[in-house]
C-alpha cells in the first residue's frame, strides 16, 4: 500500500498483513486496505461458448443420423442367413406350398417367433446367458460391442434387447440405449439391463436408463434373466 495516513499525513509504504491491515509508522493508526473488486462477467464470451455448444449438439445429431443410414445400408446388403440353401420344410401340422396341379389350400399363418439380442462384452457371462436362454428355447442372437449390436438390430429388429450397461468400447451401453430410443422404428424394443454396474433398483433402471427390467449379474442371474425375457415376450407391445 502507498498513501498518506489520514490522521498524521505520514506516507505509508508498508505492505498489508495477512488480514489486509497496514499500520502507520508514526501514529500507529491501523488502516484496512480495500478489498479487490471481483472481475466483471464477460457476457460476450459466455454467449460465444453457448453458441459453440449448440453447434456441437447439432453436429452430434447429424452424425447419429449418418451412422444410422450407414447401418441400414449395410443391413440391406447382408445376404439371407441360409445363403443358397432353401428354407427348411414345414414341420408337422403346417401346410407347405401346393404341388403343381394340386388344388390350392389356404394355409394357416404362423406367428413369428419372438427373438432376443444379447449385447455383452464379457465373454464368460455372455456365454452363460446364451446357454440359459437356449435351454429355455429362447431364440437369441449375440453381439460383443455397440457397433455390432446396431448392425444386428438393423438387420433384424429383436423383440427384447438384453444389454450390459457398462459396455466397453467406443459406443457404451448408454450410447446404444440413446440410439435405440431415438430411432422411431426401434422405440418399441423392450430393454433388459443385464449388468455388473450398481443400479439402484428397477425404478432407477426405468427412470434413468429407459429399461423395462433389471437383472444384476451374480449367482443365479442367468436364470433370472431368462424369466424376465420370457415375461416380456408374453406382454403385449405398447
Amino acid at each position: 500500500m502507498a498513501g498518506k495516513c489520514p490522521r498524521c499525513q505520514t506516507v505509508i509504504s508498508a505492505a498489508p498483513d495477512a488480514q489486509g491491515v497496514v499500520t502507520c509508522p508514526a501514529c500507529r493508526l491501523k488502516l484496512k486496505t480495500p478489498a479487490a473488486s471481483p472481475a466483471p462477467v464477460d457476457l460476450q464470451r459466455l454467449l460465444e461458448e453457448l453458441r459453440h455448444l449448440e453447434r456441437m449438439q447439432g453436429e452430434i445429431l447429424q452424425l447419429q443420423g449418418q451412422i444410422l443410414n450407414v447401418v441400414r445400408s449395410l443391413a440391406t446388403a447382408v445376404p439371407p442367413r441360409w445363403g443358397a440353401t432353401p428354407p427348411p420344410a414345414p414341420a408337422a401340422g403346417e401346410v407347405g406350398p401346393p404341388e403343381a396341379g394340386a388344388t390350392p389350400v389356404v394355409a394357416r399363418v404362423r406367428q413369428r417367433r419372438k427373438t432376443a439380442l444379447l449385447v455383452d462384452d464379457d465373454d464368460d457371462t455372455r456365454a452363460a446367458a446364451l446357454t440359459a436362454l437356449a435351454e429355455a428355447q429362447v431364440p437369441t442372437r449375440e453381439a460383443a460391442d455397440g457397433h455390432a449390436a446396431l448392425e444386428a438390430i438393423a438387420a433384424e429388429k429383436p423383440d427384447v434387447l438384453v444389454l450390459e450397461l457398462g459396455l466397453g468400447g467406443a459406443m457404451t451401453g448408454r450410447d446404444l440405449i440413446n440410439m435405440v430410443r431415438s430411432t422411431m422404428e426401434w422405440v418399441d424394443i423392450r430393454l433388459v439391463l443385464y449388468t455388473r454396474e450398481a443400479v439402484g433398483g428397477a425404478e432407477e433402471a426405468r427412470q434413468q436408463h429407459g429399461a423395462d427390467e433389471l437383472v444384476i449379474k451374480g449367482p443365479g442371474s442367468a436364470k433370472a434373466l431368462v424369466n424376465r425375457v420370457i415375461q416380456l415376450f408374453q406382454q403385449p407391445r405398447g
